[in-house]
């Protein structure tokens, strides 16, 4: 297939920076229509480069696809697809973008293009991780990372870098971001390199609140020789630098103007994330009705084109802002939908860091195995002086090396079996929280439609001490007796109020029962006294009574939950919704968790539940009992007694 001068023109014009008009106007002389497709698409990648304008790039990528569908000669249409594929990427319309880059790396792979394949497939994993897949996001720039290198191509390979060192700031994992900038560009003093990548560079560093040596890269740019693409980019990160360091009214002006810049370039990803920085100054600077605004304009784009991250951040302003002027409904609705994002794609953030915490692992056997091949090697010219010898050493390395790499198998299976089950666990534990606080939010607002300013004050202090309390153990995979004891009280204090003291309680301990020495999974015990008050003795008449009785013997701790109530059978005969949800919310997931810290090979039986009747044999109450291994950590490994069983 031939390449005329004007296509070699072409790409020294794109090369050099220079305008692709002339080629354009000189292919149109010719009246070649493949040469004229090429132009268009040179001319639309310049034009995205240098001015940033996505609307324009993307009609003119377009304009060099119809022209290139005029003709057999399909040589360079891989550009027109990447060109397309970029501008739609900055429009956040992240599912055309990776069609269209999919296209352009097909045909750079008919053309055995590798370059062509690597940028293309990199800005596919671009393209997830604007969208939220880290994890996918994560594989995918680490195959174009080995492909560069396999190539011998450092000019890729360093572009992979800082693209694995973006979507390490994006999941908030600094340490790893800042890892990965370095190994792009193989020295702690950037300033040789691209001003995009050193911008970004400072930007973690201000997020590392390392902000002496963040003002030393942002001083090194002159913002008036900039150009608009690096302009708009700049401002922002200059303003988040303030914005980090609580300084709201001298950020303010930068996001403002680099607002009018995003909204020229139509790139949705940056004004998403300007309007959500407007706000935050907004808020820090008392303009709740500019933040507001702001923030719902942003929450608007995100949820267009599904940025769960921006959604998630948008949201919890939001909340903040209606539950600081006293709009509670709205801020509950806001709070509902941040909880929900911010599980969501917290999750996609740690599969990002289980990614690469396996690739890390695969790149240090690899490093481990070359080592022992190296060894193998000089053990190979010794046996040239010493035969038997060498034999020997090279059957014991043999040994050695095949030991090494089955007992790293195992351990590699074992901690990622023990991730998964921390991450399981993470989610059940997190499913345990959104009745709960629905059902203590109505109570609150009945107190306050009874015009109860007082109980409502009561209930709310109570509320407000217990929501912290299960945020702090929640952070943790176990907690002592004494702290689940203590948010257990509260609970009930907080029952009892709710329900006009319809009954009392007793929590009875052994006296010679240590409670701070004692581990449990957090919120173990309260679904069962949940359901022993909305089963039993939210149905019965008279005031009643529940007693939590713990007792330890033979290293088992024994917790007995026993009230006096209406009975199971009586409790399913009235149907309560309410009653409904509580056991699939409540024991449904307990049982669950209990079925995963006993872990494999355990009996599935983790409590009893039993059925009390009086003399007459009428029902008199239900007794529930719970057996947990006893466990006495001396050390800071009492982080880490998952490995408690759980009976």
């Amino acid at each position: 297939m031939r390449k005329p001068l004007l296509t070699i023109l072409l790409f020294t014009c794109l090369a050099a920076h220079a305008q692709p008009d002339k080629a354009l106007e000189e292919s149109g002389k010719l009246n070649d229509v493949h040469d004229i497709a090429v132009a268009t698409a040179c001319k639309a990648l310049y034009t995205f480069k240098q001015t940033n304008d996505c609307i324009l790039s993307e009609r003119m990528a377009r304009q060099s696809l119809e022209w290139f569908s005029r003709t057999a000669n399909k040589e360079h249409i891989s550009m027109a697809y990447y060109t397309l594929g970029f501008s739609l990427l900055a429009q956040s319309r992240f599912e055309e973008a990776i069609r269209y880059l999919q296209l352009s790396q097909d045909y750079s792979q008919q053309a055995r293009d590798t370059a062509g394949v690597i940028k293309s497939l990199s800005l596919i994993g671009c393209a997830h991780r604007e969208s939220g897949n880290y994890e996918t996001a994560f594989q995918i720039i680490r195959r174009c990372l080995q492909m560069a290198e396999e190539n011998n191509n450092p000019a890729l390979a360093e572009e992979q870098y800082f693209e694995l060192a973006a979507l390490f700031m994006q999941i908030e994992d600094y340490d790893a971001a800042k890892k990965y900038f370095h190994d792009g560009f193989q020295l702690d003093q950037p300033k040789t390199f691209h001003p995009w990548n050193i911008l970004v560079y400072a930007q973690l560093l201000s997020r590392q609140h390392l902000f002496d040596s963040a003002r030393y890269y942002y001083n090194s740019f002159d913002s008036a020789a900039l150009t608009p693409a690096m302009l708009r980019t700049y401002l922002v990160s200059k303003g988040e630098y303030y914005l980090l360091q609580e300084r709201g009214r001298e950020a303010l002006p930068y996001f403002e103007k680099s607002l009018v810049y995003q909204l020229q370039s139509n790139d949705r990803n940056q004004i998403m994330r300007c309007l959500k920085d407007l706000s935050l100054a907004c808020e820090k600077l008392n303009k709740d009705k500019e933040a507001a605004r702001y923030a719902r304009e942003s929450l608007v784009i995100a949820e267009q084109f599904k940025a769960r991250q921006y959604i998630r951040d948008n949201c919890q302003i939001l909340y903040t802002l209606y539950d600081k002027t006293k709009r509670t409904d709205s801020a509950y609705a806001y709070y509902r939908r941040w909880q929900v994002m911010k599980d969501s794609v917290n999750n996609d953030q740690l599969k990002g860091k289980f990614a690469s915490y396996n690739f890390e692992q695969q790149i240090a056997l690899l490093n481990k195995e070359k080592q022992l091949n190296e060894v193998c090697l000089r053990e190979t010219v010794a046996t040239k002086k010493l035969l038997i010898g060498g034999i020997v050493a090279l059957i014991l390395i043999g040994f050695i090396f095949s030991r090494y790499v089955l007992l790293k198998r195992k351990n590699e299976a074992h901690l990622r079996q023990r991730a998964e089950k921390e991450l399981e666990l993470a989610a059940l534990r997190s499913q345990m929280n959104p009745h709960f606080i629905f059902n203590c939010l109505n109570a609150i607002n009945r107190f306050i439609l009874g015009h109860e300013t007082e109980a409502a004050s009561d209930y709310l202090t109570k509320f407000s001490r217990l929501m912290r309390m299960i945020m702090n153990h929640s952070r943790h995979s176990v907690i002592s007796l004494a702290e689940e004891l203590e948010v257990l009280q509260l609970y009930l204090n907080m029952e009892r109020l709710r329900f006009k003291d319809a009954f009392d309680y007793n929590i009875v301990l052994d006296d010679e029962l240590d409670t701070t020495d004692i581990y449990i999974p957090p919120l173990l015990l309260q679904p069962f006294v949940e359901n022993a008050i909305w089963h039993g003795l939210m149905h019965r008449p008279e005031r009643g009574l529940l007693t939590v009785s713990i007792h330890a013997g033979d290293d088992m701790l024994t917790c007995i939950i026993q009230d006096n109530g209406v009975g199971r059978q009586k409790a399913g005969m009235l149907k309560s919704k309410s009653a409904q949800k509580h056991k699939s919310m409540g024991l449904q997931i307990t049982a669950e968790r209990l079925r995963l810290l006993a872990g494999a090979g355990t009996p599935g039986h983790y409590f009893d539940i039993e059925d009390l009747y009086d003399k007459d044999g009428n029902p008199a109450g239900t007794r529930v009992v719970l057996k947990i291994n006893i466990h006495y950590p001396a050390t800071e490994q009492s982080e880490t007694i998952q490995k408690s069983q759980v009976i």
